[in-house]
């Protein structure tokens, strides 16, 4: 690879870190080519792609720039998930495909800017997903509506039940 190729690679590894919502960076060492293949048809599915990066061009694509805190997780065999729809669809991909592959671990990530530990990025890919979020607020908002009409149902429904008892005793 000659130095011109090797620097246009790194510029574009840089361009996508700052352009993606999220990145993951992950240690691949002991997975087959089977087994990236898989995961890197999973991740397509979530709008995500995998990349294999070269440590030191890694490192400098992001030299001098606000991502530079990614360096420390540039060791050893380095693979970049660029996400590029939702992340939180990516991450469930990631941590679903950990227990079967224990050779692939988690680095640490970047989501919006902001730095993320082995341990965030695990947590992101537990929670609910966008939908299940959604429905969840939604009961949340209805549930004190339901519980005021259930209130005001309540004395209607008293006098209601009066007003059969009065015609009950009176034969009628």
């Amino acid at each position: 690879m000659t130095l011109r190729e090797k620097m246009e690679k790194a510029e574009g590894t840089g361009r996508l870190l700052k352009t993606c919502p999220a990145s993951f960076i992950v240690d691949y060492r002991g997975l087959k080519v089977a087994e990236l293949t898989e995961l890197r048809n999973k991740l397509r599915e979530g709008k995500a792609i995998f990349r294999v990066v070269k440590n030191t061009l890694a490192a400098r694509s992001i030299q001098g720039k606000e991502l530079e805190g990614l360096v420390q997780w540039f060791s050893g065999p380095t693979g970049i998930i660029f996400v590029e729809g939702d992340p939180l669809v990516s991450a469930k991909v990631l941590v679903g495909f950990l227990p079967d592959h224990p050779n692939l671990s988690i680095k640490g990530g970047v989501l919006d800017g902001d730095f993320l530990e082995e341990n965030e990025v695990k947590a992101l890919g537990r929670l609910p997903s966008r939908e299940v979020i959604l429905s969840q607020i939604l009961s949340l908002l209805q549930l004190p509506l339901v519980r005021l009409r259930g209130v005001l149902n309540s004395p209607l429904q008293r006098l209601i039940y009066l007003l059969n008892t009065i015609s009950a005793k009176r034969g009628g």
